[in-house]
């Protein structure tokens, strides 16, 4: 981990949470008639809630014999007590609400392709053996979680990155030229420092990886990769198999998808992001 990484890691205490969702827990947790899957589907659409969670089951004080990655197992291990001291401490505005119109457009954007990339993640692991939906819905979910922190604690205004990515510098780099790091770097290192379990971390930190070879485990970050990419695709041009399988070319491999089930498995995304119930509080 690279000095300026370390220096934000430094800066970070908690991502905050949106208040809808800060209020909605906290009403489920005195509600008689509310059990864990309702808790569950609150916390899902909502980065700051989900990594503060997974960050609280992690932790040493539960010294738990393997990491937990699954919103759902989490939310089921902590119990409704514990829910809701986590939403009552959380910080409300800060992570999705900027101090100017245009921060709080790109905030907002960012947390809606949130979504849409753990939609797009839990249908591509649906299809796989060795994949939780579970644990991709939470990868896709948090896969950009070092945006909003680079703009959050970084000196410099995330608008000089996107002036660069204009220009056609690819997003890493521009990251890297205003701020030292990249959001991946720093995905990665967050997800470290929380104490998320490893191949999380990895999904989170090498989303933009270019081969396996690398990966310890590499099935994750193929599921978070290419939910990323149709999450994008489908937003801006609708189903490109091409485009698709050129920039996800090992992640298909990995996964051992062909053309045609790459096809199917875009359509079923497509469907996934017109219709869920989770896309109206995305808007």
């Amino acid at each position: 981990m690279g000095s300026t990484v370390s220096q934000f890691i430094d800066k970070v205490r908690d991502v905050a949470v949106l208040p809808q969702v800060v209020c909605q827990v906290m009403d489920l947790t005195v509600n008689p008639n509310a059990n864990a899957r309702d808790i569950e589907r609150v916390i899902s659409i909502d980065p700051g809630m989900s990594s503060r969670v997974l960050n609280t089951v992690n932790s040493a004080y539960y010294g738990l014999p393997r990491k937990i990655a699954s919103i759902r197992e989490a939310v089921v291990f902590l119990g409704f007590k514990s829910l809701r001291h986590i939403a009552m401490t959380a910080g409300v505005f800060e992570m999705f609400v900027g101090k100017a119109d245009k921060q709080n457009i790109r905030r907002r954007a960012w947390w809606r392709h949130s979504i849409d990339a753990a939609l797009c993640g839990r249908m591509v692991a649906s299809q796989m053996p060795d994949v939780s939906p579970d644990e991709a819905y939470t990868a896709g979910l948090l896969h950009d979680i070092g945006k909003p922190l680079l703009e959050r604690y970084g000196e410099a205004s995330y608008d000089e990155v996107e002036q660069l990515i204009a220009q056609g510098l690819d997003v890493l780099i521009a990251e890297e030229a205003i701020y030292g790091c990249n959001h991946a770097q720093l995905g990665r290192a967050i997800s470290l420092h929380w104490r998320f379990p490893q191949k999380l971390a990895e999904a989170i930190g090498d989303h933009h990886a270019q081969q396996a070879e690398s990966l310890a485990e590499p099935s994750l970050t193929a599921v978070t990769m290419i939910g990323n990419h149709l999450a994008h695709q489908l937003r801006a041009a609708g189903t490109d198999l091409m485009a698709a399988m050129g920039v996800c070319d090992w992640a298909f491999q990995t996964l051992q998808m062909n053309p045609n089930t790459v096809q199917a498995l875009m359509v079923a995304c497509d469907a996934e992001l017109k219709e869920s119930p989770m896309q109206a509080l995305a808007a």
